[in-house]
């Protein structure tokens, strides 16, 4: 599987790590894995810069509603997306298709900008 997950419960975090062509399926079992081992409402960062995907644009926007309209949609966590500089612009475009009031989305071209934008995130929800 070109995706890999890491869970961690103790740091409420989620990092998936793609290599290669990814599949719309691959893309479907990593995010039902997140749901299985309760890590729905964690922070993620989801690193695609070494990843493309067979997934045409209309694919990845069903898996979206799909994500949006489950029981569960309220309690996603942040996602913050890394992305090749040179070629993130469907992931640019689905992150622009994120509606007010849901999870907050980040595209970075680099690691540690997307994990201090998810840590600020984490202090600003500890507050509440």
């Amino acid at each position: 599987m070109p995706i890999h997950i890491r869970i961690s419960h103790h740091d409420r975090l989620v990092v998936a790590v793609a290599h290669g062509t990814i599949t719309g399926q691959e893309l479907m079992d990593a995010v039902r894995e997140s749901v299985e081992q309760g890590a729905l409402h964690y922070r993620k960062i989801i690193d695609v810069a070494a990843a493309n995907t067979d997934a045409d644009m209309e694919r990845l926007k069903q898996l979206l509603m799909l994500a949006r309209n489950s029981p569960q949609a309220a309690q996603r966590g942040p996602v913050a997306f890394v992305v090749d500089g040179k070629r993130g612009d469907t992931v640019r475009e689905l992150a622009a298709l994120n509606e007010a009031g849901e999870r907050p989305i980040g595209v970075f071209t680099n690691l540690h900008e997307a994990r201090k934008w998810l840590d600020e995130i984490f202090k600003i929800e500890m507050k509440r």
